[in-house]
């Protein structure tokens, strides 16, 4: 399984390098990462311009979401446990630059 996660977070990875790139994004424009539920992934592609989401299981999102942070050198989220991204409903990853909202 540790392998089908680390393939997933490098084509976020990719996704998100292609997605920068594209918009022109400069490296003191950093991308924020975390785990959201269906309406909380909605609110931010409406508040921001150009998120990027993937829908992965509760057994996966937590390491998704430390790898990712690992890769692109953020501060690392506080672990959630697998009962709290159920209970959450977090169903996503998604990141998305706090410094392109929408206007």
């Amino acid at each position: 399984m540790q392998v089908a996660i680390s393939k997933e977070v490098k084509e976020y990875l990719f996704d998100l390098r292609n997605i920068a790139a594209e918009n022109g994004f400069k490296s003191e424009k950093p991308w924020q990462v975390r785990l959201a539920s269906q309406a909380d992934k909605n609110s931010i592609e409406k508040q921001y311009y150009a998120s990027v989401s993937v829908k992965a299981g509760a057994e996966k999102l937590a390491s998704m979401l430390a790898q990712v942070e690992a890769e692109l050198m953020l501060p690392a989220t506080a672990s959630l446990s697998l009962k709290d991204i159920r209970l959450n409903e977090l169903q996503y990853l998604v990141a998305y630059n706090p410094l392109q909202e929408r206007r």
